[in-house]
């Protein structure tokens, strides 16, 4: 039965992964993914860290998969990040049950899992998030069964693929940090020898150089000067994702507020149902404080946090990602942890009933959708006769436009850099201003304006998915009109 359900809530989490893939066009990380895995092999390693700023194994890995063609690319490019997503999940079980020693528990967790939207997010990804949270995984699963086991291959296996999550990313040091603390711990309390921990300090002194390794973090007018993506909102985000709630386009296009009085119910139902978690942990308190998921969950992003603070730029949530496997280890321990009355039961509901709301919202809901640059390009192509010159802000919004008209050199070439990569000045007037994540963009309203007084008679068309476009009516009183989809 444990055998049997655990493969179905396996083959969920891989429907989940798998369905639509191809359905959202790449965003502007994933063009640089691609990008990075098809540059000459010499220059891949410094094209990771400039471009990415991480490690190449992932391009790499990415490069033999993917070759030249873009022919059906979406799909042959996140195929591996949907694989190791629905793979993590049977992975997990194992850690939870190895955790508590609860088959209840351990497949409940699988469950909010395959269903968790912000795991099912970078599960669709060309980045590497996914891939280092399945070998981070296999890692500390591998750990516990060198301590239960005492058998000399699991720790060689832990070494290993320790060493491989750190090498896909920086933030899979969570992983053996909390590995090599747990252990510590224990060798203190029982006083054992030290030298057991040699295996942690060989991998200490491997995440030590990686994190040595020079950092291209994004240009500081990239960032935020007052960020959301604090403790809170992580946390909230663990619940349901970037598909629940304010969207990630309305956060970065009309500040948080505005965002959530766009979406008032979804955000008090995330709040009740955070309560609701919250009202359980603080009454079991002491048995939750000491399991290893609340270690997980606090250190997953307490370093995500710190790193944040050092660095002096504000961090985002998927450098957080590892404490999500923490959160929802927590929830799903209420099964094995006695719960006065309905309460536990009720917050595993919940999070199911939000999880999958939100996941049929990432597929469904046009608000959730990436930045739809295919659809862009398409529509350039469409107006070709109309659109002599376009414009893009902030300019980096162009990179991923600009990979979709690869088969257009015309169009491309009727690309109009802006003056500066936050914002532009008329003239010269492009025929088609194109305007996205208005945080990253300096007084957007008075430079759509300027545009506007500028350019005549101008169209505003708000169809495609984290674009804005306002094109000039230069048509004869011919329509321009967004490509049909």
């Amino acid at each position: 039965m444990v055998i049997a359900f655990t493969v179905l809530v396996t083959l969920l989490g891989l429907g989940l992964r798998f369905y639509r893939l191809s359905n959202q066009s790449l965003w502007t990380d994933e063009v640089a993914s691609l990008e990075t895995a098809r540059v000459p092999l010499g220059q891949i390693v410094e094209r990771s860290a400039v471009q990415n700023n991480s490690p190449p194994t992932y391009f790499l890995l990415l490069r033999v998969l993917v070759g030249d063609s873009n022919r059906n690319i979406e799909v042959r490019a996140r195929w591996l990040s949907a694989l190791a997503g629905a793979l993590s999940i049977p992975v997990f079980v194992g850690i939870v049950y190895l955790w508590r020693r609860h088959w209840g528990t351990a497949l409940t967790a699988g469950l909010l899992l395959a269903t968790n939207p912000l795991h099912l997010w970078y599960s669709q990804e060309v980045r590497a998030y996914s891939l280092m949270l399945f070998f981070g995984l296999l890692a500390v699963l591998f750990f516990e069964l060198a301590r239960f086991r005492k058998r000399q291959g699991w720790w060689v296996l832990y070494f290993v693929l320790a060493l491989a999550a750190l090498s896909l990313h920086k933030t899979a040091i969570v992983f053996p940090a909390a590995c090599g603390l747990w252990h510590a711990w224990e060798v203190i309390r029982e006083r054992g020898r030290l030298r057991q921990l040699g295996v942690h300090a060989a991998i200490l002194g491997f995440a030590l150089a990686t994190l040595a390794l020079k950092s291209y973090p994004p240009a500081k007018e990239l960032g935020r000067s007052s960020s959301i993506l604090e403790i809170l909102y992580t946390l909230m985000t663990f619940v349901g994702g970037y598909s629940f709630g304010p969207s990630l386009t309305e956060i970065q296009s009309y500040g948080a507020w505005n965002a959530v009085r766009r979406h008032v119910v979804e955000v008090a139902i995330l709040a009740v149902v955070m309560f609701q978690i919250a009202v359980v942990y603080v009454r079991h308190f002491r048995i939750f404080s000491r399991g290893k998921e609340s270690f997980l969950l606090v250190l997953g992003v307490g370093i995500a946090a710190l790193g944040a603070l050092v660095s002096a730029f504000p961090y985002n949530i998927r450098y957080a990602l590892p404490g999500l496997f923490g959160f929802l280890a927590v929830v799903a321990s209420f099964v094995a942890i006695p719960v006065k009355g309905y309460s536990g039961r009720l917050c595993l509901v919940s999070m199911l009933i939000v999880g999958l709301w939100a996941d049929a919202q990432w597929f469904y809901g046009a608000a959730y959708r990436k930045g739809d640059s295919r659809a862009v390009a398409q529509w350039l192509t469409e107006n070709r006769r109309e659109v002599a010159s376009w414009t893009v802000l902030p300019d980096y919004l162009g990179t991923s436009i600009l990979w979709y008209l690869q088969g257009e050199p015309e169009i491309s070439a009727r690309f109009q850099p802006p003056k500066t990569p936050q914002s532009t000045s008329f003239p010269p007037v492009p025929d088609v201003l194109i305007i996205g994540r208005r945080h990253h963009i300096l007084r957007p309203d008075e430079l759509i304006a300027a545009y506007k007084s500028a350019a005549g008679k101008v169209r505003a068309i708000e169809a495609f998915a984290g674009f804005e476009i306002y094109a000039r009516d230069l048509s004869g009183g011919n329509e321009i009109l967004p490509v049909p989809r």
